[in-house]
C-alpha cells in the first residue's frame, strides 16, 4: 500500500508558481508596446526588391523616383493611380500616372 501512495505523489502535477501582479506603471508600458506592435502592423510598408542576375531594384525607390519624375512635369496634379512594370531584362522599370503620364526609370 505504501508504493501505491509513493507512485501518486510522484505522478501528481508540480504546482505552478503564481505570479507576481503587474504594478499600473508595468501595466500602461505593457499597453503602449502592444500598440505599438499594432501600430507598425497596420502601418506596414513591405520592402519589395527585384533580383535578376547582378541587378538588384529597391521596387519602393522605383515607385518614389517614378512619383518624382511625375512631379516635375505636373507639380499640382494629384496621383490617384500609379502603375509601375519592372523589365529586368531590359534593365528598366516603366511607368503609368494616371493613366496618361508614362515614362522610363534606368535600373
Amino acid at each position: 500500500m505504501e508504493k501505491l501512495d509513493e507512485s501518486m505523489e510522484k505522478t501528481a502535477a508540480p504546482k505552478k508558481r503564481q505570479r507576481k501582479p503587474w504594478t499600473q506603471e508595468q501595466k500602461q508600458a505593457a499597453a503602449a508596446r502592444r500598440q505599438e506592435m499594432k501600430d507598425k502592423a497596420e502601418n506596414l510598408k513591405p520592402g519589395i526588391f527585384v533580383q535578376f542576375g547582378e541587378l538588384e531594384s529597391d521596387a519602393n525607390a522605383l515607385v518614389e523616383a517614378a512619383k518624382a519624375e511625375f512631379r516635375k512635369e505636373k507639380k499640382r496634379a494629384k496621383i490617384t493611380e500609379l502603375n509601375l512594370y519592372i523589365k529586368p531584362e531590359e534593365h528598366a522599370a516603366y511607368f503609368v500616372i494616371n493613366g496618361s503620364f508614362s515614362g522610363k526609370l534606368e535600373l
